[in-house]
């Protein structure tokens, strides 16, 4: 069954887990990589519910946890990747360029980016397998 954003994240999220966990081109890129990163899709023009927040432990190639967080809980993270619903969507539909989307496009990074930066393989691998996960979206 395909899960639909925002709705159902976790098993979004879930899905996207077991995808990175498959994929040897994440698993090559990711190597020696360790953080916790919150993907939030914020509420826009079409989306008007609350912030969904998803929680990715990235650890040497691997994705250790991930996991849809309420709103009232203190996640720790070491970056954060906030973008409205509408750009979620076009992200995930492959229709926007991830790296213009999170250097001056729609979307907020919060944390080192630097440090991001020195990873840039393993996050554009996490993007291009979040592609792959079958998705709905409900608006």
């Amino acid at each position: 069954m395909t899960p639909t954003l925002p709705d159902e994240a976790d098993a979004w999220v879930h899905a996207w887990r077991d995808r990175l966990n498959d994929s040897d081109e994440f698993a090559d890129a990711a190597a020696g990589f360790e953080a916790a990163i919150l993907f939030v899709v914020q509420p826009d023009e079409r989306y008007d519910g609350d912030p969904v927040r998803m929680l990715v432990d990235v650890v040497d190639g691997e994705c250790a946890a991930a996991e849809a967080v309420a709103a009232d809980t203190d996640a720790d993270y070491d970056y954060a990747l906030r973008g409205p619903y509408e750009a979620w969507k076009a992200l995930l539909r492959d229709e926007l360029d991830t790296a213009e989307a999170v250097m001056g496009g729609p979307f907020d990074v919060e944390g080192d980016t630097l440090a991001l930066m020195s990873h840039r393989e393993a996050f554009l691998a996490m993007v291009q397998t979040a592609r792959d996960v079958d998705v709905e979206f409900a608006y």
